[in-house]
Parts: structure tokens; sequence; C-alpha cells
């Protein structure tokens, strides 16, 4: 019998959630498979609602579903709860789901830590959207980059981040202009919206003669293949990115009764690696 798992993220063809997926896809066993539900919006909206709930609706159900940077709605948790299939998020959380994640406090911190220890003294954070369906992750990084500038006494604020809504370069090219006019002083940039976005920092601070690391360190996150090959490369926070898709498909299929009477939550270490830009 086939086992269906549903997929759902606002869209699974790049980033971040296009890696996941196609890591989840690398687990699939003989007789499993997958089907795509793209939620298209951020934000708890009628349209997402339905699309997820038309996976529940339908016939034949999935065994689960996974849910890549997407906080579904109550009514969604217990429409897939009454039919007996359970979530499991992908770093996000829920009341009634599943997850699975790195620790992205964790994460944060290790930036927060390598840049106080380098002597610097004031970091600049570029983040996604920390307050919108999909930004847990956002939000636990600059906590634990809070919690290590705070053990410093080195000044920090969660309301000065800058927003990288989209995570891409193009964001990166756009933050680093607005720290360069408009926050004199800053010496290192924790780029947490993930290495794409890093490299337009990078970019932006090569067309204005800005030295990396000399004058500003940056450090990125997720450690993807741009890192090792940007100008300079990049000093990044590492995602264990195929444990958190290896755990997340267990969750879907070994474990998919267990979880469903008991939801878990299960968080990977992450790793600094460090390069030339921090």
């Amino acid at each position: 019998m086939d086992v269906r798992i549903a997929v759902a993220s606002a869209t699974l063809g790049s980033g971040f959630t296009g890696t996941m997926y196609a890591l989840i896809r690398k687990c699939l066993q003989p007789g499993e498979s997958t089907v795509e539900c793209a939620t298209i919006m951020q934000g708890d909206t009628d349209f997402a609602r339905g699309r997820l709930l038309s996976l529940v609706e339908g016939h034949p159900k999935p065994r689960a579903l996974i849910g890549i940077c997407i906080q579904p709605a109550p009514s969604v948790v217990t429409a897939f709860r009454a039919a007996g299939v359970p979530i499991v998020l992908v770093d996000e959380l829920a009341e009634g789901a599943s997850t699975v994640a790195s620790d992205n406090f964790a994460g944060g911190y290790l930036a927060g830590q390598h840049l106080a220890s380098l002597g610097r003294k004031q970091v600049a954070l570029v983040a996604g959207k920390m307050h919108v369906e999909g930004g847990y992750n956002a939000l636990q990084r600059a906590k634990g980059l809070h919690k290590a500038l705070a053990e410093k006494g080195l000044p920090f604020s969660l309301d000065e981040v800058i927003e990288a809504p989209d995570y891409t370069r193009k964001d990166g090219l756009a933050a680093m202009t607005r720290i360069l006019g408009e926050r004199a002083g800053t010496d290192a940039v924790f780029c947490a919206a993930g290495d794409a976005c890093a490299t337009g920092l990078l970019a932006r601070a090569r067309e204005r003669l800005v030295k990396i690391p000399d004058q500003i360190a940056i450090v990125g996150y997720d450690d993807n293949p741009l890192a090792s090959i940007s100008d300079p490369p990049l000093t990044t926070v590492r995602q264990p990115l195929e444990q958190i898709a290896r755990e997340a498909h267990r969750l879907a299929t070994v474990s998919a009764a267990e979880i469903l009477e008991r939801p878990t939550t299960t968080l990977f270490e992450p790793r600094l690696v460090v390069r030339q830009s921090a």
C-alpha cells in the first residue's frame, strides 16, 4: 500500500524550504510518496487554511503532514488530529503538533559568543520576520544573540533588528546599505536570515570599500554551498539539515501513531563554521 506524506510550505522551490523538501524526498522508502501543498502566503489566511484542510478532506488521506516553516492554525491541527493524521513541523511550533528543528536559540548564541570573543562591540542583526507565521526560528536566533551579547555587557536591542523578509541576496544588499548609512560604529553583523542574504551584505561592503572582517565582521546562517565560495568565505552557523529531514521523515512514518497520541519536540545542535569573514 502506498504511504503518502503531505509536505506543506509557503513555497517548496527554493531556499531553506526547497532544500529541506529535497532532503525529505531523499528519505523516502519504496512504497512511500509525497504530495505537495504550497500555502503561498505567510500568515494565518483563509487560503492557507483551506489548502491544508483539503489534504484531510480528500482521499486517500496522507499518513502525516510535514510542514516546513509554517504554523498551522489551531483549527487545522484539530482537524488533522481528528482525522488521525499527525503533523510534524520543521522550524516551527504549534500546540498538538510535533517539532523537528535545529536549536535556533543555540545558533544565535554561538554567533554572539564568537563575535564577542573577537572583540566586536557593536553588533547589528539582520533577520527574517520574527512575529509572523514561520518566524519562530528568526525570533529564537535573535534571542540567542541577545543573551550572548548581554553576558559580555554589549548593547543590543531586539527593537533594532533589520528585517530581511525574503531571505535573499537583494535583502542583504539593502540591509548593508542601511547599516552603513544609519549605524555608524557597527563592527559586526550577524545575518540570521541565512547565507544567501549574507552574500548581499558582503557584496555591498565591497562596493563601499569596507574591509571584511577588518572593519565589519559578518556571520551567516545555514552553511549552504554559497558560504565557502563567497568573497571572502563566510563564517556561518551550520544546521544539520540532513538529520532534521531524516527525523521528520521517521516521525511521519515509523512513529506516526505515537506522535499523534503524544507530540514530541526534537532539537539538533548547530555548529559554528569559522572562515575569513569573521
